[in-house]
């Protein structure tokens, strides 16, 4: 595992390098079962404090303030637990921030290609590099109101941005939308 491999005579390709496996603990008593559910629990809240403090830490979070982090839970875990959880929560946080700017990317985008077509006479052909005009008075009303809910989306999303602000929720997609 990790080699390199020779295929047909030309080239290399590197062999995998690492295995996941994804297992359940299997012949658990009920004892054992709750065990494990209440140590869950406990790092499930640890990780929650942790990725609030950090998200209140914002653009101003560097080594000391991670190291404040992992000290102040390492008590209540341990010090491999502890160091697992803020790294996660830093990987948390800076995913959040990659979409973060991926959705102001979205939102430029859209705005623009509002603010052209809205330039355009209404009823204008477009080519096949550019849309034209919208096709009636109400659908560039609409278009233009849609426009002024982009900007103040944007507006927010930058606001937020140069804050350091972002906005994250534990537990994934199906967690928030049950919420």
């Amino acid at each position: 595992m990790g080699g390199v491999r020779e295929l047909a005579g030309s080239f290399v390709v590197p062999g995998p390098c690492g295995v996941a496996i994804r297992d359940r603990l299997g012949h658990l008593t009920p004892r054992d079962e709750m065990v494990l559910r209440a140590v869950g629990a406990h790092q499930g809240r640890l990780a929650s404090r942790d990725l609030k403090v950090r998200c209140a830490d914002g653009l101003e979070h560097g080594a000391d303030t991670w190291a404040v982090r992992k000290r102040d839970l390492t008590p209540l875990s341990s010090s491999r637990i502890a160091g697992a959880i803020t790294k996660a929560t830093h990987d948390q946080w800076a995913l959040a921030r990659r979409c973060q700017a991926a959705h102001m990317k979205t939102l430029a985008a859209g705005i623009n290609m509002l603010r052209h077509r809205l330039s355009l006479p209404i009823g204008e052909k477009g080519t096949k590099r550019a849309a034209g005009g919208y096709r009636s008075k109400s659908e560039w009303f609409r278009k233009s109101r849609r426009l002024a809910a982009l900007e103040a989306r944007h507006a927010a999303v930058v606001a937020d941005r140069r804050a350091g602000r972002v906005r994250v929720v534990r537990g994934g997609r199906r967690l928030l939308n049950t919420r």
